[in-house]
């Protein structure tokens, strides 16, 4: 009888249950509650914030401060350097003594021994980025410096390397530097000491001495002896230079 009597009772707490658990889902269904969708707002919104792209005035403030950030590097770098310690007025660059120099640079006034003449201009480039230069510029080689240690070039010269009045910096190892400092910065250093020659055999021999700093990648000129007005300016090259260019390869 036991087992008999404890069917219903089973069976009535059964249906019970069902009742109570379909009276809680028709609850639910008919006035959802708000800690239901409290979580899925959330979570939406944080996956809303992980996936949404940046607004446009941040992308226009990184923009232009990745933009500022390249022009000073370009603008630093392939900068044109050297300078004129003379005024230009004592200084006139005409027709070389030396058959096959082309212009020289002569002294417009008397000048006392000692007198800086100033620093050799031009942009100081490793020796491995000149060098690509000078294969699709051979011309650049007349008027680049080079340094005693090999590694460093100074050079005087345009993108096509010809020589002007003035460098005005830029080279080929950033994109847009030429137009840069050519066209918006237009930093413009005298190219006057470039035209200084070796002297003619026969001449008068040099008058101007070359000091080069090796720290600060600078070449200073300075007179080796008192010279007269109209007197042109000579100096030494050194025993690498090519002179196969000076009238009979002298």
């Amino acid at each position: 009888m036991k087992g008999i009597l404890l069917v219903p009772s089973t069976l009535t707490f059964f249906i019970c249950s069902l009742n109570s658990s379909h009276a809680t889902s028709h609850r639910n269904n008919s006035a959802p509650s708000q800690r239901y969708h409290r979580p899925l707002t959330a979570t939406n919104t944080r996956l809303t914030a992980a996936f949404a792209l940046p607004e446009i005035s941040t992308l226009v403030t990184q923009a232009a401060s990745g933009l500022v950030t390249y022009v000073g590097l370009v603008a630093y770098y392939d900068r044109p350097r050297g300078r004129l310690d003379v005024d230009t007025s004592n200084i006139e660059a005409k027709q070389s003594q030396v058959q096959g120099a082309g212009l020289g640079l002569y002294s417009c006034k008397d000048m006392p021994k000692g007198t800086v003449l100033g620093t050799y201009p031009g942009v100081v480039r490793p020796t491995n980025k000149y060098m690509l230069k000078s294969e699709n510029a051979p011309d650049a080689g007349t008027y680049a410096w080079r340094f005693t240690d090999n590694d460093i070039f100074i050079d005087p010269t345009d993108q096509d390397g010809q020589l002007s009045d003035y460098c005005l910096g830029g080279t080929d190892d950033f994109p847009l530097s030429y137009f840069l400092h050519n066209k918006i910065l237009r930093w413009k250093v005298s190219c006057a000491l470039t035209r200084i020659n070796e002297p003619p055999l026969g001449g008068g021999g040099c008058n101007v001495r070359s000091d080069e700093n090796l720290n600060t990648r600078e070449v200073v000129f300075s007179l080796s002896r008192s010279v007269h007005a109209g007197e042109e300016l000579f100096m030494d090259y050194g025993l690498t230079y090519d002179r196969s260019g000076y009238g009979d390869g002298q």
